[in-house]
């Protein structure tokens, strides 16, 4: 696995994802607002999410412009 920075807009949810985590949105921004964030979104060759969701929305509704 490579661990790399990549912008945030490069970046594209699953249409297919079958968790829908808008309850857990709050609790995970205000994780990331206190201790950082130390898991990477898991994306495909084609930049598209397979695992980290809900961290995704929370980091891109948090400011965020690139992400691990």
């Amino acid at each position: 696995m490579k661990i790399e920075k990549r912008n945030i807009d490069l970046i594209k949810p699953y249409w297919r994802n079958p968790r829908n985590n808008d309850k857990a949105l709050e609790a995970v921004k205000e994780s990331i607002r206190r201790y950082g964030y130390n898991q990477p979104i898991v994306v495909d060759t084609e930049n598209v999410i397979i695992a980290g969701h809900t961290r995704y929305k929370a980091l891109r509704q948090l400011g965020y412009n690139s992400i691990a």
